[in-house]
């Protein structure tokens, strides 16, 4: 019986393994860049959210550095990051989103937005771009061969 356990949760995981790896290898590069009010938006969350009857989709996300530039990683466990580079083809919400401190100050360093709100941190951004209910921003990610797909969010 033990014998039959290990069997299956062997095979479990191979599974796992070998849908992971096809999903790692539908995955499109995704880059691009967001400003707000005419300037990089710094320490910005980009989330996309598969849109509503997209199956085989999965969230993506990135964090724009002080450029706003950013690459989308789609989250798998026991991938290794470089693997997760890019999003799966399909159509997507996206919402964006800066915390701020409460005197205005950008999140410490390894500090999640859950945290920093329990610290009193708010949203700077309107909530047709911050708000998943709310957001207009909306992402198509295409099967392309060569370099991938950009994204520029343009916010005002």
């Amino acid at each position: 019986m033990c014998l039959t356990l290990l069997s299956i949760c062997f095979l479990s995981a191979c599974g796992a393994n070998s849908e992971n790896s096809k999903i790692t290898a539908d995955l499109v590069p995704v880059t691009g860049t967001a400003t707000f009010k005419g300037k990089p938006l710094a320490g910005a969350s980009i989330t996309l959210i598969p849109q509503q009857g997209e199956s085989g989709t999965q969230m993506a996300s990135a964090v724009t550095n002080d450029s706003g530039t950013f690459e989308l990683i789609t989250p798998m466990p026991n991938v290794k990051l470089e693997d997760l580079k890019g999003a799966i083809p399909g159509r997507y919400k996206v919402v964006i989103s800066k915390f701020l401190m409460p005197d205005g100050s950008a999140l410490p360093p390894g500090t999640t937005e859950a945290d920093a709100m329990t610290e009193g941190a708010k949203e700077s951004l309107p909530p047709v771009y911050s708000n998943f209910e709310k957001t207009k921003l909306a992402a198509d990610i295409k099967k392309e061969t060569g370099e991938g797909t950009k994204l520029d969010f343009v916010l005002n």
